[in-house]
């Protein structure tokens, strides 16, 4: 008996619009196999039309899989797609056939956040690399947050860097676990000892994403978890009964403001838990992961001509939210592309990963520009 497709499950018509029928091989040449699992493998592949370009496949064989596990995976496949942050994993599409699924991601040539740990065990990382890291962790997971979505699985192993030596080109990866804040899949899900305790109760929120955060930054600045045993269960115990340990943080040599910080990512009972908004305005990152681009009075914040008359011309789409971004971005060269993220971080007042028409007025009117100029609206 035949497996059924994405096509063929129980939402045709809300799940075809991401599906491609083409055969994959008439656009995607694979040039090397760079891991594989229980259900597939994931390659380097690049585009025919330009070969310069390289992208991961992920190639899944139907037959591996239940109905059910293929219909997580289209669930994935819906999150992520409606994904468009500069740390997030960049999806670009699905190709299905009647044996195999393809889903075509954002190639990521640097390590992941795990390895760059256990490299890092000799000569310890930075207060200021720590503070870029977690920084670039909460304005990815504030645009996650703002769609509605709760990753459930932050780890190191899914925090990958597109550049090496560069922690401002982190992203998160694996949207497998994710769901919709208002799911009914209330069950314990998610790595061990990064879970929060509300998840191995089997709740789960925004903050629980926070939880895990600061799983990583006491990681980061100690070498340990702050939560640990030799079994599952064991963990998960000390997660939701042992005070944090301070032992560790005291010895690391870090500062009080950090690890005054630290502590808040890791209150038990997640409504007293900070938020992303209050960790962003916390005095150590905001004096550690400062952006290369600054907007201030005497400041001489400049954009390009050729941007400029971009903007003049872009005026159907809405509001320079995340389709201007990315058809700015189009025009600049490969080492003009950091300059721009760090721009867009800091105009993005509020760190919903989105530019809003007063921000960017703001920026223009430090510039000496005026708004109509530029024909925002």
């Amino acid at each position: 008996m035949k497996r059924p497709t994405i096509k063929e499950n129980k939402n045709p018509g809300k799940l075809t619009r991401f599906t491609n029928s083409k055969n994959i091989k008439d656009k995607y040449q694979p040039i090397c196999l760079l891991g594989s699992g229980a259900f597939g493998k994931v390659g380097l592949y690049r585009n025919l039309e330009s070969k310069k370009s390289r992208f991961a496949i992920k190639t899944i064989k139907k037959s591996t899989m239940s109905l059910d596990l293929i219909n997580f995976l289209v669930e994935e496949v819906e999150i992520i797609s409606k994904m468009d942050h500069p740390n997030i994993v960049k999806y670009y599409e699905t190709y299905e056939d009647e044996d195999y699924i393809n889903i075509v991601m954002e190639y990521l040539q640097g390590e992941d956040l795990f390895k760059l740990i256990i490299a890092k065990k000799e000569e310890s990382f930075t207060e200021k690399d720590i503070a870029q890291i977690i920084s670039c962790l909460l304005r990815a997971l504030s645009y996650i947050h703002g769609q509605g979505i709760v990753h459930r699985d932050i780890k190191p192993e899914n925090i990958l860097f597109s550049k090496n030596n560069n922690y401002n080109s982190l992203k998160i990866i694996d949207f497998g676990l994710s769901t919709n804040l208002k799911s009914d899949s209330r069950f314990r899900v998610g790595s061990p000892f990064y879970m929060a305790p509300e998840i191995i109760e089997g709740d789960f929120s925004y903050k629980s994403d926070i939880w895990s955060v600061g799983v990583i930054f006491y990681i980061m600045l100690t070498g340990k978890f702050p939560f640990n045993g030799t079994e599952n269960e064991e963990v998960f115990e000390e997660i939701k009964n042992k005070e944090l340990n301070m032992r560790y943080l005291n010895h690391s040599k870090c500062s009080d403001s950090v690890k005054n910080l630290v502590s808040k990512f890791l209150i038990k009972e997640a409504k007293s838990r900070i938020s992303i908004e209050e960790a962003l305005a916390h005095p150590w990152i905001r004096e550690h992961s400062n952006s290369t681009c600054k907007v201030k009075d005497n400041d001489s914040f400049k954009i390009d001509n050729e941007i400029i008359q971009a903007m003049k011309n872009f005026t159907k789409k809405n509001l320079f939210q995340k389709e201007a971004l990315f058809y700015i971005a189009k025009l600049a060269k490969d080492d003009e592309i950091d300059k721009l993220k760090n721009c867009f971080f800091e105009l993005d007042k509020d760190n919903t990963g989105t530019l809003e028409y007063d921000e960017i007025k703001l920026a223009f009117d430090k510039m000496g520009i005026k708004i109509d100029e530029v024909k925002l609206n």
